[in-house]
């Protein structure tokens, strides 16, 4: 997460008061690599590779929506409101 004043680059998956903003890859990254450890393990005490792919996989798509032009303009608009 970013902090107030500072320079707002690259596309923005949430914003909020308190937080500032965080761009969409730094965001679906973090998200990917959750999604994987937690897939991975839904099979019982095995580690499935193949889960933790799809899993992956998942968190990095989660928000594709958000690179949409629609979507960037409202967040900076909320982003520059507060």
């Amino acid at each position: 997460m970013t902090t107030e004043g500072d320079e707002v680059d690259g596309y923005l998956a949430r914003t909020s008061k308190d937080h500032g903003f965080e761009v969409c890859v730094q965001h679906l990254v973090m998200t990917g690599c959750l999604d994987a450890a937690f897939a991975g393990r839904l099979a019982g005490y095995l580690y499935d590779q193949d889960q933790a792919d799809m899993g992956l996989d998942t968190g990095l798509l989660h928000d594709i929506g958000k690179y949409s032009e629609e979507f960037q303009r409202m967040i900076r608009e909320a982003y520059d409101e507060q």
